[in-house]
């Protein structure tokens, strides 16, 4: 094999290997395009999940503050929010805080319902 054969078949040789790069790149960029677009929505379900959960919170608050006040009981600064709560618990912590505030509707109606028998 002459010289000028060897470096014609190097170069179909690296010809090859760059179209074969090409499409490795391409496939590789087609599956990172596709994790980015899941990773997208991830990030947009996490952020209306945020949303939401802040939503709640403030009408929690503030239906708990109504309670208080009907109360006559001095309300709180508003609690600030716990950034290392697990976000896997979510669900757990909303039930949580329902089931704290159905806690303190009761403890409310149980009190004004006892102010209002001692007036009478």
């Amino acid at each position: 094999m002459s010289a000028v054969e060897r470096y014609r078949a190097v170069v179909a040789e690296l010809a090859g290997a760059v179209v074969d790069l090409r499409e490795r790149d391409a496939r590789r960029a087609e599956e990172l395009r596709r994790e980015l677009r899941g990773t997208e929505r991830e990030l947009r379900d996490a952020a209306d999940r945020l949303t939401l959960a802040r939503g709640m919170f403030e009408l929690r608050w503030e239906a708990a503050l109504q309670l208080m006040w009907s109360a006559e009981e001095p309300g709180r600064p508003r609690p600030r929010p716990d950034l290392r709560a697990d976000p896997d618990e979510h669900a757990a912590l909303e039930e949580a805080a329902d089931e704290a505030l159905r806690e303190l509707r009761s403890s409310g109606d149980r009190r004004l319902f006892r102010l209002r028998r001692d007036d009478d």
